[in-house]
């Protein structure tokens, strides 16, 4: 009677037994393979990403904080430097938010508080000016009238001591990720390639600027006064980009890219492509109105040759118009929208898996700074346990819709298990923030976690 008893409780013990004995991860059988597609909805405001959008604004979210400089303020003797005001206005950026600075030199303004906007030191060494007493009527920036002067613009003395500065400056800060934009400055008034005061000099000359600024900086984003459309052309073989600072004018307007004036500028249309296009007011919006300027006209201007960067300078805009001034706000630069990702839910080590893409850039122009496609494996504790970089470049994504495939092979090393997928535009340096996607999903630092996908 015992054996037989033991006999039929053989079964009974034998379940449990095998139960704990089953695999963690079960056969490949007892999954379906399947398409996983996650779409997106766009969100409905502004996104604010490192080089885009309105410089030094108050109304808006600004990654750009933008500083013309005295010459005179930077190197008050010969070849000692005083960074201070840079350096300072580093230090207070939102960096975590892409925060940056725009710099423009001024040898010249009818603004400065002195007599001296370059420094005095050069002219005691010999160097040539041109005394003025003047300002600017209806100037925002004010400016008393006093004496001032300027510097013949081709005399030797100035032209060696200024490419010295300009090559301590991009010693300082040409490496430094916060610099972002640099106007080719440095001749005329303020900076803008007018010589109001001194002697215009000849188009060999003034081509120096550009060979000291892209000297000095080989790695920033330059931008180069459109005013002189003598030199413009010059400046555009160095895939240097646009600044126009007199939109509104409706002259101005309409001398640009395809006009007579600038028949030689080949390529200035599309020079946006390459390198980003700056834009500012000629004057605040009441004194628009004054002038029976249109605010309208001056926002498709910028909408219509693809602006990624504003300066705030057009003062009070009635309620009714502010619309107006936020869509500009809202697709100035890249504005890219992650419409949807789809993957299978299943893949193996030492395998090629896939991901399809449908992505939009809505906004104007595309993005400047170096970015890639990343994508991630989260663990089931959120740590990132793989990364490949994608083939499609994100400084390709001119505006317009793209669907494509990326690729990548699983390690055979990747532990077994169920992963989530994580996908970011991120600089590969990891200086500058991830490029955040125009969509409602809120990020986890370097991307998006979007699908699961699970590794056998």
């Amino acid at each position: 009677m015992k054996l037989i008893k033991s006999f039929r409780m053989l079964p009974f013990f034998c379940i449990p037994l095998l139960v704990m004995c089953t695999p963690v991860n079960p056969p490949d059988s007892v999954f379906t393979q399947k398409v996983v597609t996650k779409t997106f909805t766009e969100a409905t405001g502004i996104v604010q990403n490192p080089g885009q959008g309105f410089l030094s604004s108050t109304r808006f979210s600004s990654t750009i904080t933008y500083l013309r400089l005295q010459w005179e303020q930077l190197e008050p003797q010969p070849a000692v430097y005083d960074w201070s005001v840079i350096d300072n206005a580093i230090k207070n950026l939102d960096v975590k938010n892409g925060g940056s600075i725009g710099l423009r030199i001024m040898c010249c303004s009818a603004h400065s508080p002195g007599y001296y906007c370059s420094p005095k030191w050069l002219f005691d060494e010999g160097c040539k000016g041109t005394e003025y007493t003047i300002t600017i009527p209806n100037s925002a920036q004010g400016g008393a009238l006093i004496p001032r002067i300027d510097p013949i613009y081709d005399d030797p003395i100035f032209l060696t001591r200024h490419a010295e500065f300009l090559k301590a400056l991009g010693d300082k800060y040409r490496n430094v990720p916060q610099v972002n934009i640099v106007d080719i400055g440095s001749y005329g008034n303020w900076g803008e390639w007018h010589a109001d005061y001194s002697p215009s000099v000849s188009v060999d000359v003034r081509k120096k600027f550009v060979d000291m600024y892209v000297a000095a900086f080989p790695n920033k984003k330059l931008v180069f006064m459109t005013d002189d459309d003598k030199t413009l052309p010059y400046a555009l073989t160095f895939g240097i980009g646009l600044r126009r600072d007199g939109v509104g004018s409706p002259t101005l307007e309409q001398q640009w890219a395809g006009s007579t004036r600038y028949a030689a500028a080949v390529g200035m249309a599309d020079q946006w492509k390459k390198a980003p296009v700056v834009f500012e007011w000629w004057t605040n919006y009441s004194d628009m109105l004054t002038k029976g300027w249109s605010f309208e006209n001056s926002v498709n201007f910028m909408i219509n040759n693809h602006v990624s960067v504003i300066n705030d300078n057009i003062g009070t805009v009635p309620d009714d118009k502010m619309p107006i001034l936020q869509n500009l706000a809202k697709i100035a630069g890249a504005r890219i929208v992650l419409n949807s990702i789809s993957n299978s839910n299943l893949a193996k080590k030492d395998s090629t898996f896939s991901i399809n893409l449908d992505i939009t850039n809505k906004g104007v122009a595309k993005i400047y700074d170096k970015y890639v496609l990343r994508f991630y494996l989260y663990d089931a504790i959120g740590n990132i346990q793989f990364t490949a970089d994608g083939v499609s470049s994100p400084n390709d994504w001119l505006p317009g819709n793209y669907k494509f495939t990326e690729s990548f092979k699983i390690p055979a090393t990747l532990a077994s298990g169920t992963y989530k997928i994580g996908i970011g535009l991120n600089d590969p340096t990891g200086l500058l923030p991830m490029f955040k996607f125009a969509i409602t999903l809120i990020p986890r630092d370097v991307s998006y976690i979007t699908n699961d996908v699970k590794v056998q």
